[in-house]
């Protein structure tokens, strides 16, 4: 899933590639997304997938992170994006296309290396060191996917 194929999913919502401060990579507000123009593309990807996932999930002004609710909100969105950009059926998809090595993964689903390991390390929060989904064992570290696979 690329960038195109993302902001095409959320109609909705105006996304704006916008001249923003140093250190402010996106901001969601009023059903507007404005992501940093100085980003390289598969940052803006990352970046949006959070931003739509505070569309999605959270509201208000979240913006003062010395408040712990707000911080809770920014994880929450941060996690939504890691399950739409680097789904499990996605990591099974990467497989079964070919796509083995960390840097294959990211330039297939464009996407960084950070936010890889950010996602996977989520994942391994979530479920533990790996993950049987849809007949395939998922593990996380290291990140590998194995067909047909049935419990034991």
């Amino acid at each position: 899933m690329a960038l195109d194929t993302l902001i095409s999913e959320y109609p909705q919502i105006t996304i704006k590639i916008a001249d923003m401060p140093k250190g402010l990579s996106g901001l969601y507000f009023d059903n507007v997304i404005l992501l940093n123009k100085h980003l390289a593309s598969n940052e803006k990807h990352c970046v949006l997938a959070e931003e739509i996932g505070h569309y999605e999930t959270t509201y208000g002004n979240i913006t003062d992170l010395s408040d712990v609710r707000n911080v809770k909100l920014e994880k929450v969105a941060r996690r939504w994006g890691y399950e739409k950009i680097l789904s499990l059926d996605l990591l099974i998809d990467c497989h079964n296309n070919g796509f083995w090595t960390i840097e294959e993964v990211c330039f297939h689903l464009d996407i960084t290396p950070e936010y890889l390991n950010d996602a996977v390390a989520y994942y391994i929060q979530k479920y533990g060191v790996y993950k049987i989904h849809n007949g395939y064992k998922i593990t996380f570290d290291p990140l590998t996917v194995i067909k047909n696979y049935e419990l034991e």
